[in-house]
This record gives C-alpha cells, sequence and structure tokens, in this order.
C-alpha cells in the first residue's frame, strides 16, 4: 500500500467510491484470500476525540461482518490506541470483541516527514487457530522431555535394581 492510498482514507462513507480505497480495498481482498488463517485486514483511523474507526477493512460489502468507513471500533483495548500515540507496532490478544476472539498485529503507518501515526494497518487471526499453533508447536519439546525422563526413570531402575543384586551376589 502507497502513504498516499492510506492517507487518502477519511473514513467517511464517500471513500467508498474514491480510486484509493477501491485499489486498497481490493488488495486487502487478496491478501485474505491468499492466506486463510488471517481472517480480517484492516486499516483504522483515529479520531480528534480519541475514538477509533475504520477506514477499511478485507471484507465484501456483503458480508455480515463487514465494517465500512467511518465504523467506530468502541472495542479497541489501551494496547490498540497506544499504537497511534507511540507509533510502535505490537501484537495483542487473544482480545474478544463483536466478531469473536483474535490474536492481532498491529503495525503504525507514519508520515515519514513528521512521524505522525497516519492510520494503524491490522491482521487478525483466530485465537483458536493461534492456541491450536501455539499447543503444536509445543507438543514436539514436551513429547521429547517426557521420552528423556522415561528413559531416565528405566535406567535409574535398572541402575537400582543392578545394585541390588550385585549387593545379593556379594552376600
Amino acid at each position: 500500500f502507497s502513504l498516499e492510498q492510506v492517507t487518502a482514507l477519511t473514513g467517511s462513507p464517500a471513500d467508498i467510491t474514491t480510486p484509493g480505497y477501491i485499489v486498497v480495498k481490493a488488495e486487502m481482498l487478496r491478501i485474505r484470500m491468499a492466506d486463510p488463517p488471517i481472517r480480517f485486514i484492516y486499516f483504522m483511523g483515529e479520531r480528534p476525540d480519541g475514538t477509533v474507526i475504520f477506514l477499511v477493512d478485507s471484507e465484501p460489502p456483503e458480508s455480515e461482518d463487514y465494517s465500512p468507513p467511518g465504523q467506530e471500533y468502541p472495542e479497541a483495548s489501551d494496547i490498540f490506541k497506544n499504537v497511534f500515540i507511540t507509533s510502535r507496532e505490537t501484537t495483542e490478544g487473544p482480545v474478544s470483541d463483536r466478531w469473536g476472539a483474535w490474536v492481532s498485529s498491529i503495525t503504525p503507518v507514519t508520515d515519514p516527514a513528521t512521524g505522525r501515526v497516519i492510520a494503524v494497518f491490522g491482521m487478525d487471526v483466530d485465537a483458536r487457530d493461534w492456541n491450536l499453533k501455539i499447543v503444536g508447536a509445543c507438543l514436539p519439546p514436551i513429547t521429547a522431555t517426557l521420552i528423556l525422563l522415561l528413559l531416565l526413570l528405566v535406567f535409574s531402575y535398572v541402575q537400582e535394581r543392578n545394585e541390588r543384586e550385585r549387593g545379593i551376589l556379594e552376600k
């Protein structure tokens, strides 16, 4: 996405007909379809009063999950809002909102001249999928540890038995 495309997003319903919005929306739809674990992709802005709003999202307009430009996002966490203040990317979650429970990657889009945050780019994955991946990633080391522990116990048992038998033979 170009900085000009993102800067042109105003967060109003009028954006829907602008060429920049149409290009950004189409690219978001392509990204979403190319990587199915990513459930939502979006740009969000912040009004002067601190209200977080959608600028553009990856949902088609006919989807029940579609968020039109300017839709408020009152569920924004303090961690999410802090990206507008600190200009630092973050990952948060699982966090629940009206669409479900998500793990979100949030990256500020800043004006290179001023350093001011123009928008925030976010991508969400379902928290259940995220947790399954964590469990899946943990299984090999846990399994290896349990096998090593079992081998250690067997080795200790054999050693103890050998010591007892050696004691019997010495008597």
